[in-house]
C-alpha cells in the first residue's frame, strides 16, 4: 500500500510526524525508538523511520514497534535522501526531524512541537553529547553540534540541526521542489528563513547523541560532509564566486577553532573536556576544512556521503 504524499491531505492526519533518519546501526535505532515511545505529550503523533538498507535488518524493530512505519529503498542511503523518503510519507501538521544516534529526553517532543510555527522558519533545540563517551567520540560530536550544546539561550538562531528540528508541514510543501532531490539543511533553513521568518532555538527541547565509530571513519565523515557543504554552497554559482570561497577557505580551520574555543570558554567543565579532546578536534576540523575547500574548487560532491559506520560490540 502506498503511503500518502506530503503534498496530499490525508484523512487520518495526526498533530505531529516524527521522521527518524536511521543511518548508524540497529542498536542505535532501537534506543532512539524506545526514547520516542516514552515521550510525554498530549498531541497525537506518528513515527516514520527512514532506514539505510545497509545498516542491518530492521524487521525485529518493526515487530517491536508495530505502530511505527519503517521505510527503506534500495540505493537510498544518505541522510539527505532518507530525509526526503520520510518527509514524503509524513501526515502531521508539524514535522519533526531527528536521527537514530539521538536519544530524546522525555519532554522533548512536547517542547519542540508546541511552539506556534507562524513567524518562524523552523524551531530547534539542544543537541548534547551522551555522558560517558570517549574524548575522541566527544570531539566527533562537538565538531558537529557545538552550536547547539549548552550553555545556550532561547531566541533567534542562525542555524539549527536536523537532529532536532520542527517545521510546519505547509512550509515544507511550499518549498518541495527545493528538497525533492535531497534535503540539505543549510540550503533549506536559509530558504525557510527568507520566506517564513527567523529560526527559533528552544533550550528545553533536548536530544543526546552517542556515536561509536573508528577514528578514521569519523575523520572521513567530517571531510565528506565538509565537501558536501562546500559544493552545495556554490551550486549554480559562477566560477568567480567559487574561486572567491576557495581563496578565503584556508582560514577555515582558524575560524572554526576560534568559534569552538569561544563556546568552550563559556563553561569550565566544557572547557576541560575541550582541552582533553583537542588532538581529535583539530584533526576533524582540518578534515572538514579540506573537504569544504575541495567542494568550492571542484563544485562536486564527495563520492561517498554515507555516515561513519557504527562499530559492533
Amino acid at each position: 500500500m502506498n503511503s500518502p504524499s506530503l503534498t496530499q491531505t490525508p484523512t487520518d492526519a495526526v498533530d505531529i510526524s516524527v521522521v527518524v533518519v536511521a543511518i548508524c546501526s540497529i542498536p542505535q535505532l532501537n534506543r532512539a525508538l524506545e526514547a520516542l515511545a516514552a515521550q510525554k505529550t498530549m498531541s497525537s503523533f506518528e513515527v516514520i523511520v527512514a532506514v539505510d538498507p545497509e545498516i542491518g535488518d530492521s524487521g525485529d524493530l518493526a515487530l517491536k514497534f508495530p505502530e511505527y512505519r519503517f521505510l527503506s529503498r534500495a540505493g537510498c542511503r544518505t541522510p539527505i535522501e532518507l530525509t526526503v523518503l520520510g518527509l514524503d510519507s509524513a501526515t502531521g501538521e508539524r514535522i519533526v526531524l531527528t536521527e537514530d544516534s539521538c536519544v530524546a529526553t522525555p519532554g522533548w517532543l512536547s517542547a519542540i512541537a508546541s511552539v506556534p510555527g507562524n513567524g518562524h522558519g523552523a524551531v530547534g533545540g539542544v543537541v548534547e553529547a551522551m555522558p560517558g563517551i570517549s574524548n575522541t567520540m566527544w570531539a566527533f560530536c562537538y565538531v558537529d553540534f557545538f552550536r547547539y550544546m549548552r550553555p545556550v539561550s532561547e531566541g533567534a538562531a542562525p542555524t539549527l540541526s536536523v537532529c532536532n528540528v520542527a517545521y510546519r508541514r505547509v512550509d515544507l510543501v511550499s518549498l518541495r521542489n527545493a528538497w525533492l532531490n535531497g534535503f540539505n539543511e543549510t540550503e533549506m533553513h536559509g530558504l525557510l528563513q527568507e520566506r517564513y521568518g527567523p529560526l527559533l532555538f528552544r533550550p528545553d527541547a533536548e536530544v543526546r547523541v552517542r556515536r561509536d565509530v573508528t577514528f578514521g571513519d569519523a575523520v572521513y565523515e567530517r571531510y565528506a560532509f565538509g565537501r558536501l557543504f562546500g559544493s552545495t554552497r556554490v551550486a549554480q554559482s559562477p566560477a568567480r564566486r567559487r574561486m572567491w570561497f576557495a581563496l578565503v577557505s584556508p582560514a577555515l580551520p582558524f575560524l572554526l577553532m576560534a568559534r569552538m574555543t569561544a563556546k568552550a570558554r563559556a563553561d569550565k567543565n566544557l572547557m576541560r573536556r575541550f582541552i582533553a579532546s583537542l588532538p581529535a578536534l583539530l584533526t576533524m576540523v582540518l578534515a572538514w576544512s579540506w573537504g569544504e575547500w575541495l567542494g568550492y574548487v571542484t563544485g562536486r560532491r564527495p563520492r561517498r556521503i554515507t555516515t561513519a559506520p557504527e562499530r559492533m560490540r
